[in-house]
C-alpha cells in the first residue's frame, strides 16, 4: 500500500532560506551531527584480502582502510617523514607500506620498519583509528553505536552483502548545503518527471517509511515487471535483473533509500 496521499499533504512547512546561508548553524551542525554522529568510511568488500589498500577519497587520500593480518584497520596515509600521501586510489600494496618521496616503509598495522639512512629508529609510527562495523559496512569508531541504532531496521536482510564483490566507487561532490542535498534525496515526488530512467525502473507509488529517531529508509517497488525501460543505460538495468533473477520472480523492492 503507498502512502503517495500523506506525503502529497498539504503541509507547506519549509526552513527559513537563511539556516541554507548561516555559518554559525553550520558550524554547529558539524558538530551535533557530522562529527557525532555515524561516520561511513566504505565497505569491507573494497579492501577484501591481506594487503588490499583504499584511500579514502572524500578525505583527500589522508586515510586509508587497510586489510592486514589482524583484519581491516583505518591508518594515516600521509608519511610521518615529510607528510607525502603514499596510497592512491585502490589496490593492493603488498606486504608493507612505502612512501614514495624517501621509501619510508611502515607495516601494514601502521609501524615504522624501515627509514633509509637513519642510523637510529625515528619511532614515527602511522595513526590508527578504530572502527565499527555492521553488515560488512565500515564506519569510524567516534562512539555512535551503529549496530544498536540499527538493530530494529525493518529491511535488515535486504543489507546482507553475501556473494558481492566490490566493482568500483564514485564520489559525488555537491557544492551546495547538505541540506538541499537531503530535502531532494528524500522526495520521491521528482522522480517520475525528472528521472526517467530510475522512473520506469522504480515504482515510487508503492513506497514504504520506517523511520526511527535517527534514521529513515524508503522502500519502493519495481516498475510495470521491468518492460518498458525510461532510457538507454536503464535497459542493462532492466535485462541485468531479468537475467539475473532465473527464477523470473522480480525483487520485492526496486530500491532501498537509507539515510543514517
Amino acid at each position: 500500500m503507498s502512502d503517495l496521499s500523506i506525503r502529497l499533504s498539504q503541509d507547506h512547512l519549509q526552513l527559513p532560506v537563511s539556516t541554507y546561508f548561516d555559518d554559525d548553524l553550520f558550524k554547529l551542525e558539524q558538530e551535533q551531527i557530522f562529527r557525532s554522529g555515524p561516520r561511513y568510511l566504505g565497505h569491507e568488500l573494497t579492501v577484501p584480502k591481506i594487503g588490499d589498500y583504499a584511500a579514502l577519497a572524500q578525505e583527500g587520500e589522508g586515510r586509508a582502510l587497510i586489510h592486514g593480518p589482524e583484519g581491516i584497520e583505518l591508518l594515516s596515509n600521509i608519511c610521518r617523514h615529510r607528510q607525502a600521501v603514499m596510497l592512491r586510489g585502490m589496490g593492493s600494496t603488498g606486504k608493507n607500506i612505502v612512501c614514495p618521496l624517501h621509501r619510508w616503509t611502515y607495516g601494514l598495522d601502521g609501524q615504522l620498519v624501515g627509514a633509509p639512512h637513519f642510523e637510529q629508529d625515528p619511532c614515527l609510527h602511522l595513526q590508527t583509528y578504530p572502527l565499527q562495523r555492521w553488515n560488512g559496512m565500515l564506519f569510524e569508531d567516534n562512539g555512535y553505536p551503529v549496530a544498536q541504532t540499527m538493530a530494529q531496521l525493518a529491511v535488515l536482510k535486504e543489507f546482507d552483502f553475501t556473494g558481492f564483490v566490490h566493482d568500483h566507487t564514485e564520489m559525488h561532490v555537491c557544492n551546495y548545503n547538505w541540506k538541499t542535498f537531503i530535502e531532494v534525496y528524500l522526495e520521491d515526488y521528482h522522480v517520475v518527471p525528472f528521472h526517467p530512467g530510475l522512473g520506469k525502473f522504480v515504482d515510487c507509488n508503492v513506497l514504504q517509511w520506517q523511520f526511527a529517531p535517527q534514521w529513515s529508509v524508503q522502500t519502493v517497488g519495481v516498475h510495470e515487471g521491468l518492460q518498458h525501460p525510461g532510457s538507454a543505460v536503464y535497459s542493462k538495468w532492466h535485462q541485468a535483473v531479468l537475467n539475473f533473477r532465473s527464477d523470473k520472480k522480480l525483487p520485492e523492492h526496486g530500491a532501498i533509500w537509507l539515510t543514517l
